[in-house]
Parts: structure tokens; C-alpha cells; sequence
């Protein structure tokens, strides 16, 4: 722990861990706002089903 790093598995179950996922929830929502901003400048004349299977892609990378 001497460099500063920790294991969040480690933390008790607070505010703290509770807080780390919300941000990570908030990070995740604006990631996706931003996204759609990009999609619609940038694919207006693209497919519906085109414009959803890359949405989809990108979400899933954001969940893993």
C-alpha cells in the first residue's frame, strides 16, 4: 500500500465503495450521452439497425 494503490475488494462496504459505483454509473451515462451526440453527427443518413449495432458494441465495451 506504500505506492498508494489499494484493492477496492479490500474497502468496507460504505459510502465510499457505494460512491465509486455511482461515479462509475455517471461516468457510464455521460460516456453513452456522448455517444449519441457522435451518432447523430456523424451517421444521420446510417441505418437504424446499423446505428443500434454499433451503439451496442460500444456499450458492451464500456461494460467490460
Amino acid at each position: 500500500m506504500s505506492d498508494g494503490n489499494y484493492n477496492r475488494q479490500l474497502l468496507p462496504k460504505t459510502d465510499l465503495s457505494s460512491g465509486l459505483r455511482a461515479g462509475k454509473a455517471q461516468m457510464r451515462a455521460k460516456a453513452e450521452q456522448a455517444f449519441d451526440r457522435v451518432l447523430d453527427k456523424y451517421f444521420t443518413a446510417e441505418s437504424p439497425n446499423r446505428r443500434n449495432e454499433i451503439k451496442a458494441y460500444f456499450m458492451d465495451m464500456l461494460r467490460n
